[in-house]
Order: C-alpha cells, then structure tokens, then sequence
C-alpha cells in the first residue's frame, strides 16, 4: 500500500509599492488630505512605500508634537 505525502505550500506575498505621486492621490483612502500624505512621506525620508507603511507613517505624522 502506497502512503500518501501532503505537502503544504506556504506563500509569502508581498505587498505592492506606491511611489509617492499614487499615494498622495489616494489620500481620500487613508481618510487624510494629500498635504498630509506629502508631510508624512517626508518625515519618513521615503518616496514610495507599501499601503501598511504609509499608514503608519501617516499616523507618526498626525501623532507628532508641532
């Protein structure tokens, strides 16, 4: 009698990558305007980055002490 292997298949994806024009553009989406998209961008030193690192960024930015 022949045993029969599973083999489990694991897949890591990845996020995409917006480049700093798409994600001041959808601004609307993370509920913020696109100036503070810019200023969260440049607080963090990146021009592109994945949705869950913009909005992370976005709510350093929001969060900071003026």
């Amino acid at each position: 009698m022949a045993k029969k292997t599973k083999e489990t298949v694991i897949r890591t994806e990845q996020e995409p990558i917006y480049g700093r024009e798409e994600l001041v553009a959808a601004a609307s989406s993370f509920g913020v305007k696109p100036e503070v998209v810019a200023g969260a961008l440049r607080l963090a030193g990146k021009d592109s980055m994945t949705r869950t690192e913009a909005e992370k960024a976005i709510k350093q930015f929001l969060a900071r002490r003026v």
